[in-house]
């Protein structure tokens, strides 16, 4: 009689335990999959990755109407040709067309830089690669003086090879006419 009664308790002894309980009676195949907490990516965590187009080949689109605005300062978007030059490292670039050559103490005769004109609206911008290096040239216009003559140009020239920025002056190159003229007056 009493194993009568122990198997009728038994059922309720079942139930009275909890359900974690429970779940260590269910077989390998009945037993939930853990859930694993995704962790949040930082997207600044990721690394920069080159775009597989240039904004300086293919324009950028926007949508809805657009109007064309002049924004580009006028005495630079005219100028077609410059000479620009700092101090401290010294260096010279002249540019004109597709084109700038570069100039430093070390390199003397100059190299050939193809460049790329981008107009906007505080000056211009010739950018291109030198020796696998970012290359640049922004001229704006504003008034500066040199740091060692005290010459004064119509123009601001800030150069970038590679890492190294560089400050200095720039006016608009003299042409051939240009030039025969001052040395002729």
């Amino acid at each position: 009689m009493k194993l009568r009664y122990a198997m009728a308790l038994l059922p309720l002894g079942l139930a009275a335990c909890d359900d974690q309980a429970m779940q260590d009676f269910r077989m390998p195949w009945d037993q939930p999959e853990e859930v694993v907490p995704e962790t949040p990516v930082d997207p600044m965590s990721k690394p920069l990755v080159a775009p597989q187009v240039s904004p300086n080949q293919v324009p950028v689109e926007v949508e809805g109407e657009r109007t064309l605005v002049a924004t580009a300062e006028a005495r630079t978007l005219n100028t077609t040709a410059y000479v620009a030059q700092g101090n401290e490292p010294f260096w010279r670039v002249e540019v004109s067309g597709n084109t700038a050559k570069y100039q430093t103490p070390q390199n003397q005769s100059g190299s050939n830089v193809s460049v790329s004109r981008i107009v906007y609206r505080q000056g211009v911008e010739y950018i291109g690669e030198w020796g696998g290096a970012a290359f640049s040239l922004n001229i704006r216009s504003a008034e500066c003086t040199d740091s060692m003559s005290g010459e004064k140009f119509p123009m601001t020239a800030s150069l970038r090879v590679g890492t190294r920025r560089s400050q200095g002056c720039a006016a608009p190159a003299e042409t051939g006419a240009e030039a025969d003229q001052a040395a002729a007056g």
